[in-house]
């Protein structure tokens, strides 16, 4: 398979992942907020490993624009990060804290794939999986605090909204 069709195919999937967002309407308010704070976390914190050259994306779309590869960025990442906060959603914070790796791990391989055998992913200067797996481990939490801060600050307020008003 080519890298561009790869590329494409990539897109489509999260692309496709949005229906997540409709999954549970009562908390669709939730999961878009992860979904944008996500993308703005991983804005702030890709730019310096891009601009360092740890990370390369030769083959990505508007390359005159982005020096980032605004699937991975803007789709296959936050999506991911909401499909982490649906799944421990209701779940204690041990279990919370853990269940992270079933998702930044597989993440991480999958990327190290990608960039063994395709030219979509350059890691320079010892990056490696695992530096992406410790980065979205420790984003996935941080937006799992910050999301968890806004539920109890909007119910200080007494603004919980019932399941499936929204």
């Amino acid at each position: 398979m080519r890298d561009r069709n790869l590329l494409y195919l990539i897109t489509a999937i999260g692309m496709s992942g949005w229906i997540l967002l409709f999954r549970k309407r009562g908390h669709f308010k939730d999961w878009l907020l992860i979904y944008l704070f996500k993308t703005l976390v991983s804005t702030l914190m890709d730019g310096p490993v891009i601009k360092r050259k740890f990370v390369q994306y030769p083959i990505r779309y508007m390359p005159k624009f982005f020096d980032s590869n605004i699937a991975f960025l803007y789709l296959i990442f936050p999506m991911l990060c909401v499909m982490y906060n649906q799944f421990t959603y209701q779940m204690k914070p041990v279990k919370t804290f853990f269940s992270v790796f079933l998702f930044s791990v597989p993440m991480g391989v999958i990327e190290h794939w990608i960039q063994k055998k395709t030219n979509l992913i350059k890691f320079n200067k010892g990056w490696n999986a695992y530096h992406t797996i410790t980065v979205l481990t420790l984003t996935f939490w941080l937006v799992r605090l910050f999301i968890c801060t806004v539920r109890k600050l909007d119910k200080m307020k007494g603004g919980e909204i019932e399941e499936g008003a929204s």
